[in-house]
This record gives C-alpha cells, structure tokens and sequence, in this order.
C-alpha cells in the first residue's frame, strides 16, 4: 500500500497542475473581453450612426420624390403654354396677313383708280 498512497499525491499534483494550466488557459482567453466590450461598444454608436444617417437618406428621398412630383407638374404646364403661345403665333401671322393684305389691296387699287382718272382726264 505505500507505493499506492505516493502515487495519490502525484496523481493529485498532477490534476493540480492540469487545472492551472486549464485556468491560465482561460484567464489568457478571458484577457480579450474588455476589449471586446470596447469594440462592441463602438460598434453600437456606429450602428446608431448608420441608422440615423439612413433615416436621413430616407427623409431625403421623400423630399426627392415631391420635388420630382412638383418638377413633372411645372413641365406639364410649361409644355401646354408654349403649345397655347405657338397658337397665338399661328393666329397673329393670320392677322398681320391678312391686314398687310388689305392694305396692299387697298393701296393697289388708290393705284388703279388714279392711273383710271388720268386716262379719262387725258382723254376728254
């Protein structure tokens, strides 16, 4: 029995030994959790960031889309004033032909009336 009870206490120091090696294992690895807890917080404020700065883009965009509704509407309208001013060209060309008409005729025909009272008054 004496060789078993001094095998217990190198079995024993042996199991010790194991477990501190296990717990400097695990202090080792526990070592990189505050600055995990770091990064994870910093990873919090950039995801609040994002998110806010999405809200933003979106807010933007709403805004874009009335714009662009506005924008369409203004065109429309612009397009239907010069259709209705292309019209009134078309309708003053109308006129100022024919009053120049009138004129012309009416200045033709001073013409032929007077050229028509000479050769009676030259032939009597």
């Amino acid at each position: 029995m004496e060789e078993r009870v001094s095998d217990v206490p190198d079995e024993n120091s042996k199991l010790l030994t194991d477990i501190q090696i296990q717990l400097a294992r695990i202090e080792k690895t526990l070592e990189v959790v505050p600055t995990l807890a770091t990064a994870l917080e910093s990873v919090r404020e950039i995801a609040r960031s994002a998110d806010q700065s999405t809200k933003s883009a979106h807010h933007r965009l709403d805004m874009l889309h009335t714009a662009k509704d506005i924008a369409e509407d203004a065109l429309r309208k612009a397009e239907a004033a010069l259709a209705t001013q292309r019209l009134q060209a078309d309708d003053q060309k109308w006129f100022k032909r024919t009053f120049y008409g009138v004129i012309i005729a009416a200045a033709a025909s001073g013409i032929v009336a007077a050229v028509w009272a000479a050769i009676k008054l030259g032939g009597v």
